[in-house]
């Protein structure tokens, strides 16, 4: 069993969570720091049915518990192995994975959420709900990546969850990055049926980029440069008023049906792939924690929140070594 003194031994932290011991305590000063006023709103809070100060008392120190629970983010092995290495239950790590979920989101350099907007007449986005890029005419990279589930017991309407592709039952859920690693939004789940364009026409993807971005996409995003709204501007040196895309979308040359590529078509497709192999990096980091890359057991309504937060330790990491490295680079 795992006492708190040993995890205060150099490196012990990173061999259950993947964090550098030195970020980690760094986390820890601020979480502790906000805990009081935290537990404080959620003991007042409005959905709480118990009286304030009702309920078990935590029996673990705040440490062990962030521990544990990240412990299990990242190893992802059952709820009772995890709860038993560190001397806690079952019933105590499953609380607390919605208890401090919300804790950690505080502390982290998180993505934003956008939801799925259902219905062909979507409500007009206001600018906080804007994706905020200090460059202009940057690159804005999406992708979306599908994680197994168990196949519902009952589903409406045949089987949503099941994805061709995978050939099993999937949820999806589509990433936005800058073109420096960071993990900018995230989508609300969805069920691996649903097509990657059609996602990203739900959530409104298009609308929340920048005037003058660069939006570039894999294959399942063709044809969504006709979606981009139009917008006049006038040339400075004729003054004829000319209409343009607000944004330009970019997506990778198919192969004709019976024909091959021509060169133009395939060194497009070299330097379309050379920058988002960024976003793929990104995908790739949030799946070293293994409660997004292994058939997710959890309820789905926690899945946005979990992922989020992984986003968050991912952005952390990438925020920390791009400052190492461009301090070597200064030096």
């Amino acid at each position: 069993m795992v006492n708190e003194e040993e995890l205060k031994e150099e490196g012990n932290i990173k061999k259950f969570t993947g964090i550098p011991d030195e970020d980690f305590w760094k986390m820890m000063d601020e979480i502790e720091e906000r805990f009081f006023e935290y537990e404080q709103g959620r003991h007042e809070s409005n959905k709480r049915e118990r009286a304030y100060g009702g309920g078990p008392k935590y029996k673990m120190s705040l440490t062990m518990r962030i521990v544990m629970l990240l412990t299990y983010l990242r190893w992802y092995n059952t709820q009772e192995q995890i709860a038993m290495l560190f001397g806690g239950t079952q019933s105590m790590l499953s609380r607390d994975l919605r208890r401090l979920l919300p804790l950690l989101k505080e502390v982290l350099p998180l993505p934003e959420v956008w939801e799925v907007v259902e219905g062909e007449e979507k409500p007009e986005l206001s600018e906080e709900e804007k994706l905020e890029l200090v460059e202009m005419g940057a690159k804005v990279l999406i992708d979306a990546f599908e994680q197994p589930v168990n196949r519902p017991k009952k589903s409406k309407g045949g089987e949503p969850y099941y994805s061709g592709k995978k050939q099993t039952c999937t949820i999806k859920t589509q990433m936005v990055t800058d073109n420096e690693h960071h993990i900018e939004a995230i989508s609300g789940e969805v069920p691996g049926s649903k097509h990657d364009k059609k996602l990203c026409e739900e959530v409104q993807t298009l609308e929340r980029i920048p005037d003058g971005s660069e939006v570039l996409g894999d294959k399942g995003y063709q044809g969504l440069d006709k979606e981009v709204e139009k917008v006049e501007v006038i040339d400075v040196e004729t003054g004829e008023v000319r209409e343009v895309p607000r944004i330009v979308v970019t997506t990778p040359k198919k192969k004709p049906k019976g024909g091959e590529l021509t060169k133009c078509d395939k060194a497009l497709n070299r330097t379309i792939g050379r920058i988002r192999v960024r976003i793929e990096h990104c995908v790739g980091w949030v799946k070293n924690w293994k409660i997004v890359r292994e058939k997710y057991r959890c309820a789905k309504n926690i899945y946005t929140s979990i992922l989020q937060v992984v986003c968050g330790f991912v952005n952390a990491q990438t925020l920390l070594w791009q400052a190492a490295k461009l301090e070597t680079e200064l030096a």
